[in-house]
């Protein structure tokens, strides 16, 4: 197992990239805290079949643009289990909206999950990790983010996980040498998340391997950061988009 008795915080576990993370984890031996902010139900579940299958997990509802939560979360993980070992910060919000009708609320709350929430979960991840002298912190952006593959339709989006790739290295050089951070940045994954048809039509027709990608498969690659296999790796952003950027 290789990630035995290691604590891991994952923001937006309940579904998705964050769910298939959570139980792939779990099932290399992690310690697992589920964070969620609406699906109390789904979180539930995920921690069940933790459990069920002999594991250890907690769900925290904690909201990762709220300050006071985010301090939360980490406050109950530590009363839990004691240390931080991984984060993965994978919450994100992608409300689809026309470029003309975007208002300054629209883009301010998409930032204040998808970076300052990031940002302020690595700053109290770091705070445990640092003092221990070991950590990994692993940010998940998107295709979206990099030259300019999103659309007018996700602006925001776009533009908050470029600020992710960005923020990235920034950590990376501040939590060196003994914290590594990274980032992953998915093409299409079949998830939840709101995109258009059209959006999708274009991903799978312009990507190398023609097809959407498993949330399974961005937490491979989470796994791969998360453990010791990474130990040379960090500032660094791993693309997991099926050859998209091949087009």
């Amino acid at each position: 197992m290789r990630l035995r008795n290691k604590v891991a915080v994952i923001t937006g576990s309940s579904r998705g990239i964050g769910r298939a993370t959570a139980l792939m984890f779990a099932d290399e031996g992690a310690k697992v805290v589920v964070n969620y902010r609406n699906n109390e139900q789904s979180a539930t579940e995920v921690v069940d079949i933790i459990r069920g299958n002999g594991g250890l997990a907690i769900s925290v509802r904690a909201d990762v643009s709220n300050p006071n939560d985010i301090k939360m979360l980490f406050t109950k993980t530590m009363d839990t289990f004691g240390t931080v070992d991984i984060l993965v910060n994978n919450a994100g919000i992608c409300p689809p909206k026309p470029f003309l009708e975007l208002t300054a609320d629209d883009i301010n709350a998409v930032f204040s999950v998808n970076v300052v929430g990031v940002v302020l979960c690595a700053q109290e991840a770091a705070k445990i990790m640092i003092s221990r002298e070991t950590g990994r912190i692993i940010n998940i952006a998107s295709i979206s983010g990099i030259r300019n593959f999103g659309t007018a339709g996700n602006m925001p989006y776009a533009m908050s996980k470029a600020a992710v790739v960005n923020a990235t290295g920034m950590l990376a050089k501040a939590l060196g040498p003994n914290v590594l951070v990274n980032c992953i940045a998915p093409g299409f994954v079949d998830t939840e998340m709101p995109t258009s048809p059209e959006y999708v039509e274009r991903v799978i027709t312009d990507s190398a391997l023609k097809r959407m990608l498993r949330p399974e498969e961005i937490a491979h690659a989470c796994l791969f950061l998360a453990s010791g296999d990474s130990s040379g790796i960090t500032g660094e952003v791993i693309h997991v988009d099926a050859g998209f950027q091949l087009k």
